[in-house]
């Protein structure tokens, strides 16, 4: 049986042990605290950079937050060259907007796209609808992937918007519009306008195609208003108005349109996405949406949106958008890989990295070489590419009113 005198010297020799042992271990492991560097800086009111450079896990972060709801501020998607098929860098869609009026405070680069520039989900700027689709021609997810929306009240939303669009011909028939821009398919209606280029696409030969000018005349709420044009019999016969469409039919729908338009008619184009949450000033789109009320997508469902192993579970490069709960603050947030300073993270650990940083809903964009973040006119991350800032077919920014 151990004395109480026993015990008491026994526990004072453990402290001491203690006291004498582990604290040069305790001294010793603080350091690496400080292998992770933070800096943040205030670009202006209401919009702080900060950099975490994280020598353990080997991370180079930038991270871009904007108080939104500062009335100086807005936020505007860019298209390459101001078309469906064009990229540029993020910078030089940068100087295009301060050579316009603007002062951009910061861009971030934006959606997939294809080998010509063509984004591959739907994008609006400033209201203008650049891209609208039912379905993308993605192998990994033929539905629309999520995207990134500004409403005109000043909400932000990440929804998997689908287009619908609807031709009201008088005595009320009513066609499906099945696209704006992009590529047509058989037996369908199409609208281009400028976004497309100064002319349609070239359709197969052995199609038979009515193509018209639509001339606008007037808005009811949402619907638009036109009068029929010009017949184009040679796509390279006009030049698509900034304001107007060229309809596009083909085949079946081209048969049906040439009966029933007529010269002086007034037709209406009614253009919506669903969820129809109304006016829609900014629309961007990626993949696949990463956090959704806080919560980390990826981990609860792998396969989310048709993710890939190779995309999701490797580390690369990352982009990523995303907004607080209350809607207050945006986030942009760019993740440097392939390099020895900064090895890149997986969906999941990008997910839980907008989840610490404060993001309530968040988004991945393109990635891997796309990966860029400008701030005052100057490329804050290191982008992987070895010739530097790859060239993209969008991208987000936010800039001061004009001048």
């Amino acid at each position: 049986m151990i004395k109480i005198r026993d015990y008491f010297f026994s526990l004072l020799l453990l402290t001491l042990y203690k006291s004498i042992f582990l604290l040069p271990f305790i001294l010793f492991t603080a350091p690496s605290h400080s292998q992770v560097i933070i800096e943040e800086r205030t670009i202006s009111d209401g919009v702080i950079h900060k950099i975490i450079i994280n020598q353990l896990d080997t991370l180079v972060i930038n991270l871009l937050q904007i108080d939104i709801k500062n009335p100086d501020y807005s936020l505007i998607t860019v298209k390459a060259d101001n078309k469906l098929n064009a990229k540029e860098t993020t910078s030089s869609m940068v100087e295009m907007l301060n050579d316009s009026g603007y002062q951009v405070i910061a861009a971030l680069n934006a959606d997939f796209f294809e080998a010509d520039g063509e984004v591959v989900n739907n994008m609006i700027s400033e209201g203008k609808i650049i891209k609208a689709v039912k379905f993308t021609d993605s192998p990994f997810n033929s539905f629309v992937n999520s995207q990134f929306a500004l409403l005109g009240n000043g909400k932000l939303l990440i929804e998997q918007f689908v287009f619908s669009g609807l031709l009201i011909l008088p005595g009320k028939t009513i066609i499906e519009i099945e696209r704006v821009n992009s590529r047509t398919d058989s037996n369908s209606v199409t609208l281009y306008n400028s976004f497309q280029g100064k002319t349609t696409p070239i359709q197969p030969e052995n199609w038979h195609v009515y193509e018209r000018e639509l001339i606008p005349t007037g808005k009811r709420l949402d619907t638009l208003l036109f009068i029929p044009g010009n017949v184009l019999n040679n796509p390279s016969e006009i030049t698509i108005g900034n304001d107007g469409f060229i309809l596009s039919s083909n085949n079946k729908m081209a048969c049906y349109l040439e009966r029933e338009f007529r010269e002086a008619d007034t037709v209406k184009v009614l253009l919506k996405f669903i969820p129809n949450y109304g006016n829609i000033i900014s629309l961007v789109g990626g993949w696949p949406q990463l956090v959704k009320n806080g919560i980390n997508l990826i981990s609860a469902d792998s396969t989310i949106e048709g993710i890939i192993p190779n995309f999701a579970f490797r580390r690369h490069p990352r982009t990523g958008i995303g907004f607080s709960e209350d809607s207050t603050k945006i986030y942009f947030i760019t993740v440097d890989g392939r390099q020895q300073s900064s090895r890149g993270m997986t969906l999941v650990e990008f997910a839980d990295l907008m989840i610490e940083e404060g993001i309530y809903h968040g988004l991945n964009l393109d990635g891997g070489g796309s990966t860029t973040m400008i701030i005052d006119g100057e490329v804050v991350n290191n982008p992987s590419d070895f010739i530097g800032e790859r060239k993209v077919g969008n991208c987000i920014a936010v800039i001061r009113r004009k001048f």
